[in-house]
């Protein structure tokens, strides 16, 4: 995958350096009447949210919104030793996001953008952080249909144009299921290659519309600086059908972690699928991340009664999620939903002790907080008083469910560890949601 990646990427380089050298010989395009122009924008969404169900264990990883409180804005993590009250009822209003960007168009074919947002670090302390989310400069029509961007970019995981987020359109209810898991970020650092592979020139329904692409490399490491030699290779590729109302893509990337003691690196492949009509609104996406040699682990003998020594093996996250809207009034109500099933690791042996793996590090009492599938449920209405203010009415649920055996051998003579097979966080919630800008065109109830 890593090869196949490089061999596009340094194919695209070849092209803009052949591009480059041949424009040389002819005079550059006078801009004429092009005069150089700017635009402020930006969006704010948050809730008002009220949690009457607690996981006990205070389990969700990733960035699962109200995992481990049992307040909202206490940050109380639970564990085994030290369970979440089941049913304690608590509320509070959060700003979740803030963006403000800027846009500016220094010629015909070069603009630049940044964008500071303001959003709670749910992998970290739980408290909001200003910091720069996108800075990058795009060169428009490096050769035809095709555009080239360096800096702080969005990635093609999800979050660039025809990914599932702008797909989907419902970014401030939730996080799309990769984004949500943490299977890749939404920004990084490096360069982009992408726009048309091939497109019809004269409108037929029956034939595709486009077929679009982007190359992507990075540092891996989303909004913060390198911090290893490898870089990330990603690639999306997706085609517009029935004139752009079906939208089929694939994705694909590849990042060496390390080398020694033994080499570890994340593989994705994810496959989605859009189809829109002026009524209603249906998607899937489905992925798998092999995370080679993450799982280090311990086999018990039943006829020595001990434990082997440490082992590695790869681990398998997998994932779906089903979207879909509607509209009940037009440009005034609309009604969304969404179901995700999530697979940490399908390789998981309930009968070997595992003291580390790709989505958690465990401990020696195997605490079931660490391994559990998640089942998430997100319903609502969409008001739109104004096209530019939405109000959404949801109900948001994470159910975990432990991949833990509740029976089996014990370590040092003691039991794997506490085990709370299924619960769930159940949260009603109030979310608002506004744009302010001028000419900015920005997705965002799913409808376009």
């Amino acid at each position: 995958m890593r090869k196949l990646l490089t061999k596009c990427f340094l194919a695209g380089s070849t092209c803009l350096l052949v591009s480059g050298l041949g424009a040389q010989t002819t005079a550059p395009a006078a801009d004429g009447d092009f005069k150089p122009s700017g635009n402020v924008w930006g969006y704010v969404f948050g809730d008002y949210a009220y949690k009457t169900q607690n996981d006990t264990l205070g389990r969700g990883a990733g960035n699962v919104q109200y995992k481990g409180t049992n307040a909202l804005s206490s940050g109380n993590i639970a564990t085994g030793t030290n369970p979440v009250p089941a049913n304690v009822q608590t509320n509070a209003f959060q700003i979740r996001r803030m963006y403000l960007g800027y846009d500016y168009n220094i010629s015909k074919n070069f603009s630049a953008s940044a964008v500071l947002a303001n959003e709670q670090t749910l992998l970290g302390n739980n408290q909001n952080t200003t910091y720069l989310k996108y800075a990058f400069l795009k060169w428009s029509n490096i050769w035809k249909n095709s555009d080239l961007i360096l800096g702080q970019f969005q990635t093609c995981s999800f979050a660039t144009a025809f990914g599932t987020e702008p797909l989907w359109g419902y970014r401030a209810s939730e996080r799309t299921i990769m984004d949500l898991h943490n299977i890749d970020g939404s920004t990084d650092l490096g360069a982009s290659l992408q726009g048309k592979i091939w497109q019809q020139t004269a409108p037929d329904s029956m034939k595709p519309a486009f077929l679009g692409y982007v190359l992507q490399v990075g540092n891996g490491n989303s909004a913060t600086p390198a911090t290893t030699q490898f870089r990330k290779y990603r690639a999306n590729v997706y085609v517009a059908l029935m004139n752009q109302k079906l939208v089929v893509g694939v994705y694909g990337d590849y990042v060496t972690q390390q080398f020694s003691p033994y080499k570890t690196s994340n593989t994705t492949y994810k496959a989605y699928a859009s189809f829109r009509t002026e009524a209603f609104h249906v998607g899937v996406e489905v992925f798998q991340q092999t995370n080679q040699n993450s799982d280090i682990y311990q086999v018990y003998s039943a006829s020595t009664k001990k434990w082997s020594n440490n082992d590695t093996a790869s681990g398998v996250q997998m994932g779906i999620s089903i979207f879909g809207s509607a509209k009940i009034i037009k440009n005034k109500l609309n009604v969304f939903a969404r179901y995700d099933m999530y697979n940490p690791d399908s390789k998981w042996n309930t009968d070997n002790l595992y003291s580390k793996a790709y989505s958690g590090i465990t401990g020696s009492n195997m605490n079931s907080a660490t391994f559990y599938k998640q089942t998430f449920v997100n319903i609502g209405l969409d008001w739109t008083p104004n096209s530019r203010v939405h109000l959404m009415p949801n109900f948001w649920y994470n159910a975990n469910n432990s991949m833990m055996s509740t029976a089996g051998p014990e370590f040092n003579g003691k039991p794997f560890g506490t085990r709370v097979v299924k619960d769930e966080d159940i949260v009603y919630r109030l979310t608002f949601y506004y744009l302010f800008n001028s000419n900015k065109k920005v997705s965002n109830n799913g409808f376009y």
